[in-house]
């Protein structure tokens, strides 16, 4: 599958696990609802998308893009004045094709595929792992950066032994940091892994990068 069928597959999955779950239903993002959750992804889609797809693409370059918890409410708001149902509804029509661009489908993904497990858990054998998914680690990871220990190297890869990145400075300390794909996903957004997520470095470094909490 392509990263845009999967970005619709997680999409609707999501979808279906809120209906499943009921509006009432608590997350993982804070005193959230189910519904707080499925407003939040509505609002994103609305006007076509085109200022998620804005704040997406500076995103994609590192920059740190977020709303005041007053916009942020607001807009809850706004998308959960008519209910449930409603909103729902609109998380079943297409999704805009404008955040389906290459460009920023990978951000899409991790955002359905994190808030699904936010909503189910990661011990839920129902919610699967896309392919795709490694494709939001530079992009988290870039987001990050600042976040991270300064002058430290921070070199990510999947436990498979399969694709690499790093940030940081090119001289000075390095750690290597390991983990199945869904589980740097998590780690790097602040989230809890399911699994092990290895570290290896200088002791300071790796002290330095085991303090990291950056949530997104």
């Amino acid at each position: 599958m392509t990263i845009a069928e999967d970005v619709k597959a997680e999409r609707a999955a999501l979808t279906d696990s809120l209906i499943e779950s009921g509006p009432s239903a608590p997350t993982a993002c804070g005193g959230w609802t189910a519904l707080h959750l499925a407003a939040h992804l509505a609002g994103e889609e609305r006007y076509g998308g085109v200022t998620t797809f804005i704040a997406r693409s500076l995103v994609r370059r590192g920059v740190s893009v977020s709303g005041t918890p007053k916009m942020v409410d607001t807009a809850l708001r706004r998308e959960q004045r008519h209910g449930f149902a409603a909103v729902i509804d609109r998380l079943r029509r297409p999704m805009p094709r404008l955040l389906l661009q290459p460009t920023v489908a990978p951000l899409a993904l991790f955002e359905y595929w994190t808030h699904h497990e936010d909503l189910v858990g990661f011990d839920n054998d129902a919610h699967a792992v896309p392919v795709t998914l490694t494709e939001v680690i530079p992009l988290v990871l870039r987001y990050q950066v600042k976040k991270l220990p300064v002058g430290v190297r921070v070199t990510v890869g999947t436990s498979d032994g399969g694709r690499r990145w790093s940030v940081g400075p090119a001289s000075g300390p390095e750690v290597l940091l390991g983990g199945s794909a869904p589980d740097l996903v998590r780690w790097l957004s602040g989230r809890r892994a399911a699994g092990e997520i290895t570290m290896a470095g200088p002791s300071t470094a790796v002290q330095e990068l085991r303090a990291f909490g950056g949530r997104v």
